[in-house]
Order: structure tokens, then C-alpha cells, then sequence
């Protein structure tokens, strides 16, 4: 589908609890709570199941409507994780220490599920930390495969660009043209988040 194409978004259901067969329970257990913390907001109406992420998925000069509609069961997470629901409720309500990174730990949590739906096999290996691409699939030296993940609360599409593509004239600060740059990256994609509107971005940058 090209640039300006309109049609129907492809549509992909998804279960939360269905990342502890698609994932490493490693990087999965950390980021339940947080996104069962940080995904419905809005009006009642809007925190009803499932919650709709507009995700638009950008494979070079190809771009691709999709519809990422999560689920949850939180009896089947709680088993999971014995307490992530009332966790996920501290976090909500702020009770937590880990409430200032929310969006970030959420964001992650949000580009497993990207991963598990678009592309469909791989699995995450490793969480760098302090360095970019957060999530990587393969750590093979100056040939690194991963994705680079940000979330969100608000400011939907445009908030999301601005962190793709920096700010100010000539923009600055970008993750697309930063990432871009790196000779050590082999692969290396975008996954971005907005809480409110459920809107994402999932772009691949290499290569």
C-alpha cells in the first residue's frame, strides 16, 4: 500500500497473556503491570476491551494501516504474575516508585506485542541499557538487530513525529536520523506509543 492510499485497516487481535508464549517470561513479566496501567485511559466508553492501537507500519516506502486490537484476561495474568493486577492498579493511582517511568516500561510491553504480531517468530534476546536500540534480537558485534522503543501519554500522531523525527527548523534530535547513523546497526526498527489517542507508530529503518 503507498503514501496515501486509503483502506481498511488489517485488522489483528491479540491477547496480552499470549506474550508469555511469544516472548522470553524474562522481558515479559516486567512490563504487564504497566501496561495493563497505562493503556485505558480516556472515558469509560474508552476503557472497554479491547483497546484499539491505530498503528501505522512503515516498511520503507510502503505504508500499511493496521489495527492492533489487545485483549486481557486478568485472572490468567494474575496466575501468570501472582499481584500484577493490583500492581498495575498502584501504578495507576501514582503509589509507586516506578510510576515516573510508566510510559516507558508500558512502551515496552506495547512493542513486544508489535513484534509478536508483525513480525511474527522473532524473539527479543537482550534489553541494552542507556544505549539505542533498547530491544535486540541479535547481538552479533557491529551487526546489532533491535528496536527502538518511546512511549507517549498524550499528543497522539504528532507527538510521535516529533519524536521520530526531532524538533525545531532544521530538526533536531530524532531518533529516526540518529539511529540512521549508527554503521553498527544491521536491522534496526521504530516502535513508538501514544496512550491517549491509541495511536503507534512501527517503522523498520534498516535495511
Amino acid at each position: 500500500m503507498s503514501r496515501g492510499t486509503e483502506a481498511a485497516p488489517r485488522v489483528i487481535p491479540y491477547a496480552l497473556e499470549q506474550l508469555f508464549v511469544d516472548q522470553s517470561s524474562d522481558w515479559v513479566i516486567d512490563s504487564i503491570a504497566p501496561v495493563l496501567a497505562w493503556v485505558p485511559v480516556g472515558s469509560p466508553g474508552k476503557r472497554q476491551q479491547p483497546f484499539r492501537f491505530e498503528v501505522e507500519h512503515v516498511e520503507g516506502p510502503v505504508v500499511e494501516k493496521v489495527r492492533i486490537d489487545l485483549r486481557w484476561d486478568e485472572a490468567a495474568l494474575d496466575r501468570a504474575i501472582p499481584g500484577v493486577v493490583d500492581h498495575a492498579r498502584r501504578l495507576h493511582e501514582g503509589r509507586s516508585v516506578q510510576r515516573e517511568h510508566l510510559a516507558e516500561l508500558a512502551a515496552y510491553g506495547l512493542t513486544f506485542v508489535a513484534i509478536s504480531t508483525l513480525m511474527p517468530g522473532r524473539r527479543v534476546v537482550h534489553m541494552q541499557m542507556g544505549m539505542a536500540p533498547d530491544i535486540l534480537f541479535d547481538l552479533t558485534p557491529g551487526a546489532l538487530r533491535g528496536v527502538e522503543t518511546a512511549g507517549r501519554t498524550s499528543g497522539g500522531r504528532a507527538a510521535l513525529a516529533a519524536v521520530r523525527n526531532g524538533t525545531g527548523t532544521p530538526a533536531r534530535g530524532g531518533k529516526r536520523a540518529q539511529l540512521l547513523a549508527r554503521a553498527d546497526l544491521a536491522e534496526v526498527h521504530l516502535s513508538l506509543w501514544c496512550a491517549a489517542p491509541r495511536v503507534s507508530i512501527m517503522e523498520r529503518l534498516k535495511p
